[in-house]
């Protein structure tokens, strides 16, 4: 007899390892689970209104259980019910999984176990048809950064350097990120936290960015849609200027760009991603962009030269100074340098790759913006 399974708990909606494992995404929390030692007895268990879902969207060989079979009511009874149909004694959980619930289990007799760190590794590396995933709002970012661009474009210059919109008013923040949001939606994709940053906002590198844009100063326009369909997520990052840029801002852009360019030569099976930031921030460095803290707050690249992208927008592996573990191929990274200083500004460029055998395979496909 089976003894203990995995167990996840959760809506396919916000648990990313949810949805991998069971292709279902759900607004309500369900229940997935896999018995130790016996890959034939793996399913779900779903409400009524999930039931049909299920059926079409979960794996082929999948058990799917609706709640009202095992015993309708809260997720404690049906998971209980779930341990007395298949003699599961122990459940082997991640660490999110919620702490009241665990301990109502254990006081139900039976033995919870967390799986400490990433509870599917095998989501770092990606398939051929998960790239084809991570391409469709990848491209949908780019159509939205194309229209951002025609928007600064034809904006004209009022009196104090502010952008002035088409319509006469002047162009803000909040009306740069409705025209990328609005593009992402035609494209079935969210928008959430879309950045469009301008001036020493630009200079906070997740600050989304409010009130008037201006000519002559950075604006960073970081796009990371979520595709409704699929769940997975594209990211993309230019800076653009309207108007031509002050020589400072120039100069860190170009420096930004070059740093970009030879640090995806870097990324091939068997680079180490530690060495691969230290080797963006020594370029840095040696160029006389220093990182550090001085009266203005923190400035230069302070954060890890690019992360995974699948069904979370963060995930393994980590381009940083604290992953010393070899890339082994397959992974699907971002390469986003920046510098940010802030009497002035920030200047983010970022590209999408995946890791192939002879080095990379950039998903990115638009240009680099600058001065429109």
């Amino acid at each position: 007899m089976n003894k203990s399974s995995i167990i996840i708990v959760g809506s396919g909606e916000s648990v990313s390892d949810l949805r991998y494992a069971s292709r279902l995404s759900t607004p309500d929390e369900f229940i997935y689970f896999s018995a130790a030692g016996d890959p034939a007895l793996h399913g779900v268990v779903v409400s009524d209104l999930e039931y049909g879902r299920a059926l079409k969207n979960c794996p082929e060989n999948f058990i799917i259980l609706n709640s009202a079979e095992i015993g309708r009511g809260s997720i404690l009874k049906q998971l209980s019910a779930l341990a007395g149909k298949y003699d599961f004694r122990e459940f082997i959980v991640p660490e999110y999984f919620p702490l009241a619930l665990a301990d109502d289990l254990r006081a139900a007799g039976i033995s919870v176990r967390v799986r400490r760190g990433v509870f599917f590794p095998e989501r770092e590396f990606k398939s051929s048809d998960e790239i084809e995933l991570i391409r469709r709002p990848l491209r949908a970012a780019e159509a939205a950064l194309r229209r951002a661009r025609e928007v600064v474009a034809a904006a004209g210059i009022g009196n104090n350097g502010e952008l002035i919109a088409e319509d006469g008013e002047i162009l803000t923040s909040e009306k740069l990120r409705f025209e990328i949001n609005s593009v992402l939606l035609r494209f079935n994709c969210s928008g959430v936290g879309t950045i469009a940053a301008g001036a020493l906002q630009s200079a906070l590198p997740h600050h989304v960015g409010s009130g008037p844009l201006f000519a002559r100063t950075p604006i960073v326009m970081d796009i990371f849609p979520r595709d409704e369909d699929t769940g997975y997520w594209g990211d993309l990052t230019r800076t653009i200027i309207r108007g031509k840029a002050p020589e400072h801002i120039r100069k860190a852009f170009d420096c930004v760009r070059k740093v970009r360019d030879e640090a995806q030569k870097l990324i091939r099976p068997g680079a180490i991603p530690s060495e691969i930031h230290r080797f963006a921030a020594e370029s840095f460095e040696q160029a006389h962009f220093f990182t550090g803290r001085d009266e203005h707050g923190t400035c230069g690249f302070f954060h890890s030269l690019g992360h995974g992208v699948g069904l979370d927008i963060h995930e393994n592996p980590r381009l940083g100074p604290g992953n010393h573990k070899k890339l082994a191929g397959g992974e699907v990274v971002t390469i986003e340098p920046g510098l940010y200083y802030p009497e002035w500004g920030g200047i983010r460029m970022e590209n999408l790759a995946a890791v192939k055998s002879d080095g990379i395979e950039l998903l990115t496909e638009i240009d680099d913006l600058f001065e429109v």
